[in-house]
């Protein structure tokens, strides 16, 4: 008798534990693990560098939670492990796993909701920040984590609204605050109008700034910026890109720190071809004049995401594997051709090619905001860039890469002095598994 009650029991727990489960919300998990191998050569344009040459093996590791309660609120936890690099840190011998190395650590945490009975969506949390952009990979201004809330309402099947609030950096400490007032930080303000039509599609925008009166150089700083993207497909297969930015600083008291400036950028892709898609650009982005003191011409950026190409202006596939990680300072205009999703011989084969020129905009005489070799291109500074890349996906979540890379450069020894070399290389292989 004893038996059947415990039996009754335990029946009577599973089936409670099985209805606790049934009304759970729904767990899934996704993410990546990637390595990739880097050849590099002369990616810093100087001779007798230290390193001219190197090989570097990358590792990172992403991991998200996705918990749905029902299909208007979920909640997304994301997290990110360092970058390593093999034999280095925590990816050395007998280091992985040690304290303080190879973390993985929060890169995305945010609520997702829509207001009961409405379609209006709030989206509060550490998530993705970018403004719109069409030409390139993202905006050239913000396209990266930081902690905000967006609220995102329809106004007619065609149009809707979205307003944000964001805070874009707060360097405040308990000394910092009793000495300043809390005065150490940006805020962000976002104003954007999502337009789809038949056949066009473009979002206005405008996001102002607030930034403490420490925040650059014990100043008061505001700032603003506007614009819109554009995508037009009603002439498929052709589809007409475009882009128009422009951004303002101004410092309270010194006009050196004050910025402003502007971006364009129109494309044209084509495809009609069932075996590749042909993409034609070209983008210009005002630059510095020859008087420093009275501030920056180049559109004042935060965290921009932005590449065309595959290796000068970021744009490589896995990791490590380009030169300026889709953060170019801006003052160059430039041109090109990309043909990518090139079907090849065998299934799962494919190939990406771009060719590109481009040339700097900064006048040669303004030392004051100046960058570094490498990155920064004034008038006097040109360079093409011819990319090959090989994708072959092994399986449905596992995919290969090889990548070849050539720059070459032609920088102003009048500018940086007679200790340059021209053309750099890079070679890549690296494996991602999806999940």
């Amino acid at each position: 008798m004893k038996r059947l009650v415990m039996l009754a029991v335990a029946l009577t727990l599973v089936l409670g534990m099985a209805v606790s489960a049934s009304a759970a919300p729904e767990v899934s998990i996704s993410g990546n693990l990637l390595v990739n191998a880097v050849w590099n050569d002369n990616w810093n344009f100087v001779k007798n560098d230290a390193n001219k040459e190197s090989m570097r093996i990358m590792e990172r590791a992403d991991l998200y939670f996705t918990v749905t309660a029902n299909e208007n609120l979920k909640g997304v936890l994301g997290l990110r492990s360092d970058r390593g690099e093999w034999g280095k840190g925590g990816f050395a011998l007998g280091q992985p796993g040690s304290a303080g190395t190879a973390q993985m650590n929060i890169r995305d945490a945010y609520i997702d909701f829509n207001w009961p009975g409405t379609d209006v969506n709030v989206k509060a949390g550490i998530y993705t920040v970018a403004l719109p952009q069409s030409v390139g990979s993202a905006s050239m201004i913000v396209a990266e984590r930081a902690g905000a809330v967006m609220v995102t309402a329809p106004v007619t099947d065609n149009v809707s609204v979205l307003a944000g609030y964001t805070r874009l950096f707060d360097n405040n400490t308990a000394a910092v605050t009793a000495a300043n007032d809390d005065q150490n930080f940006l805020d962000g303000y976002l104003v954007a109008v999502p337009l789809n039509f038949e056949g066009v599609a473009l979002t206005p925008f405008f996001m102002y700034g607030n930034g403490g009166k420490n925040f650059i150089a014990n100043e008061d700083v505001t700032a603003y910026w506007m614009g819109t993207n554009f995508t037009m497909s009603m002439f498929d297969p052709f589809i007409v890109k475009a882009d128009l930015n422009y951004g303002k600083v101004d410092a309270d008291d010194t006009d050196a720190l004050d910025a402003s400036g502007w971006m364009g950028a129109l494309g044209l892709d084509y495809t009609g071809f069932d075996f590749m898609t042909v993409s034609a650009f070209g983008v210009y982005t005002s630059g510095n004049d020859s008087d420093g003191g009275n501030g920056a011409e180049t559109m004042p950026v935060l965290d921009g995401d932005w590449a065309v190409g595959s290796f000068f202006f970021g744009g490589g596939l896995i990791t490590g594997d380009d030169i300026n990680g889709n953060d170019t300072p801006l003052g160059f205009w430039t041109i090109g051709l990309s043909l990518t999703g090139i079907q090849s011989f065998a299934q799962g084969l494919t190939h990406d090619f771009h060719v590109l020129y481009a040339e700097g905009t900064n006048d040669t005489r303004d030392t004051f905001n100046m960058g570094a070799l490498g990155s920064y291109l004034t008038e006097k500074d040109s360079l093409w860039e011819v990319d090959f890349n090989t994708a072959y996906a092994v399986y449905d979540e596992l995919t290969l890469y090889g990548q070849l890379g050539y720059i070459n450069s032609d920088f102003s020894e009048n500018v940086w002095g007679a200790n340059l070399d021209n053309d750099a290389w890079k070679v890549a292989t690296g494996v991602v598994y999806k999940f």
